[in-house]
């Protein structure tokens, strides 16, 4: 499949995605020399990433120098954000999330070829929607990494001043502290800062793609989910009024929207169970920067905390709109006129309405469905974590 040839929604995750090294489909180009080029840099960035983590992990495991609980908090939680990133990434490589992401290209490319007027504008408030929330994303995560950086320099240029006005040898900080072997970090000060940049960069990107992917496939179901509905409510205007063939037909594209997002479940019910459970904490964590950091900069936890909250209600509202919308085709099929049809349509079309009463979800690991109420239920987490928090600090 050509990756060029991919649909409107799926762009910007498409691009995140390539320059994080992770596409699992094709590469962005069919000459030979920038694909072999391409699949060196995406073998690099797969080898990179584990061994980033491991020295990360390391470094935060026998390190000493951190003595503020909100900044170890802080520490861990980034750490296992990036670990999930990491499991994300390897979640879409496999064959069920390639086969997510033909089934959505091939989907968006029926739209474009549609002369419903009402299909195609629902199709396109979905990928506006979409584009938003993922711009959003994109350009806070920017921001979040930009701050990181300027933050980082800002501290290494207190310490550079305070070292020299007192005769001291205080370490500089990076970005991330990782671990190096018999390294001493003072005389290779100037390599290690080049390889923790080049880590943030490569961090930011592959988390910011992970996530846009992510949130472009729970987004997307509910704008199939309206198109079916207005098919529902207009089914005997199809096939040219030949009536048991277009629903036999309906019948096909309803189980195939149930098959979709029953395997689009089947693929991210973990990662939304991780993205439950890790945002509570992460912002509780931000929110104690605010409370308990005397001299740190705002900037990076104002960022983090905007796009944890984006996520949180991105993720809770999509969820829920899967559930209602899918709720929503009985009710559309019963506004079609189905009673003016014979006994064999009429109990067709009551077996339908019937199946369409069970909602198609998404839900948090093996538990519960996502929704809206989800999202408030890890608001009201983070609250409490951070009144633990804030007694243990005191």
């Amino acid at each position: 499949m050509d990756i060029r040839k991919t649909g409107p929604i799926l762009n910007h995750a498409r691009f995140c995605m390539i320059l994080a090294g992770i596409w699992p489909l094709a590469v962005p180009t069919q000459k030979p020399i920038p694909r072999k080029a391409y699949a060196v840099y995406s073998g690099l960035v797969r080898i990179y990433f584990p061994t980033f983590l491991v020295s990360l992990c390391l470094e935060f495991a026998l390190s000493t120098s951190v003595d503020n609980n909100a900044e170890k908090i802080f520490s861990q939680l980034t750490t296992i954000s990036l670990l999930i990133a990491g499991i994300a990434a390897l979640r879409y490589q496999t064959k069920n999330f390639k086969e997510i992401i033909v089934y959505i290209t091939k989907d968006d490319k029926d739209v474009k070829k549609s002369v419903n007027k009402e299909m195609a504008r629902c199709h396109l408030e979905q990928v506006r929607f979409c584009s938003k929330a993922c711009w959003a994303i994109t350009i806070m995560t920017i921001g979040g990494t930009t701050s990181i950086c300027l933050e980082n320099f800002i501290r290494r240029l207190e310490i550079e001043q305070y070292n020299n006005n007192h005769n001291e040898s205080l370490d500089k900080p990076f970005a991330y502290e990782l671990y190096f072997y018999n390294v001493n970090k003072e005389k290779h000060n100037s390599v290690l800062m080049i390889v923790n940049n080049v880590s943030v960069i490569i961090n930011s990107l592959l988390v910011a793609s992970t996530k846009i992917v992510f949130f472009s496939c729970i987004i997307y179901p509910a704008s199939i989910l309206k198109r079916l509905q207005i098919r529902f409510e207009r089914w005997e205007e199809d096939r040219g009024g030949c009536l048991l063939v277009a629903l036999k037909d309906l019948v096909l594209q309803h189980q195939n929207v149930i098959a979709f997002i029953t395997k689009l479940n089947g693929s991210i019910k973990y990662l939304i169970f991780m993205e439950f459970l890790l945002n509570s904490l992460n912002i509780a964590a931000v929110s104690i920067q605010f409370i308990t950091f005397e001299k740190t900069m705002l900037a990076s936890p104002i960022l983090f905390f905007g796009i944890l909250f984006t996520q949180t209600f991105v993720l809770g509202w999509s969820a829920n709109e899967i559930k209602v919308q899918s709720l929503m085709l009985a009710d559309a099929l019963y506004r079609s006129p189905w009673y003016e049809q014979n006994e064999t349509v009429k109990k067709m079309v009551l077996t339908m309405i019937m199946r369409a009463q069970t909602p198609l979800v998404l839900t948090i690991g093996p538990f519960d469905a996502m929704t809206t109420q989800s999202a408030l239920a890890i608001m009201k987490g983070s609250y409490s974590y951070v009144s633990v928090m804030l007694n243990n600090y005191q």
